[in-house]
């Protein structure tokens, strides 16, 4: 039996289109060389707001994973979370992956409403951002890299269409979650920066 040609490419198209409107974000989909110089940037950002390398002994970040996370010796980081270069970065992919699955919608005014959708839930550098589930207790640990679609205010956002799947998360809890899970983590670089930072006191004051 002959398939004609104009339905091979009917078929390829919208296998494509398939392929489009599943794509997903996740920040270690970009290159080695991008996630190095993030880190780098992320590490730096930590290290000054500290107040030195010496002031920041739990600032890491992993390029492999990039995990991330901030203690400093002296106080607790207070850098808007939604500015860190990673959580910046998250957004910003997220954005561009919600823009590139609008591609696949069906016609153009799908498309503009779901354009608008990606700018309204997308508000990166600012508390109205998606919050970036990347940081971590330590450079080993995996971040969640996915978690419920709320803003560092607490607010909850609509799909942020990054072909992430949260239907199983809890919308009731989503927002009070994700703060503790924030303030949780750097609760606990806080007490690690302080134990390293009285370590080193110790080994100092035992020369």
């Amino acid at each position: 039996m002959k398939i004609s040609a104009a339905i091979l490419v009917s078929a390829a198209a919208a296998g494509a289109a398939s392929a489009a409107s599943s794509s997903a974000w996740i920040i270690t989909s970009l290159d080695s060389g991008a996630r190095a110089n993030l880190c780098q940037r992320q590490i730096q950002t930590c290290q000054n707001n500290c107040g030195g390398p010496k002031s920041a002994p739990m600032s890491f970040c992993n390029p492999d994973t990039m995990a991330w996370g901030c203690g400093c010796a002296d106080k607790t980081p207070d850098f808007e979370t939604w500015n860190w270069p990673v959580p910046a970065a998250d957004c910003t992919g997220s954005l561009s992956t919600c823009r590139d699955n609008c591609n696949s919608s069906s016609g153009s005014g799908d498309r503009n409403a779901c354009f608008t959708n990606c700018a309204s839930t997308h508000k990166c550098n600012t508390e109205d951002a998606p919050v970036s589930y990347t940081n971590s207790t330590d450079a080993d640990t995996p971040p969640k890299y996915v978690g419920p679609a709320v803003s560092y205010k607490g607010d909850q956002l609509g799909d942020l269409n990054d072909g992430n799947d949260r239907s199983n998360l809890d919308d009731d809890k989503s927002s009070t979650e994700s703060t503790t899970d924030t303030a949780s983590s750097a609760a606990a670089l806080r007490c690690a920066a302080l134990a390293v930072a009285a370590a080193v006191a110790a080994v100092a004051i035992a020369a």
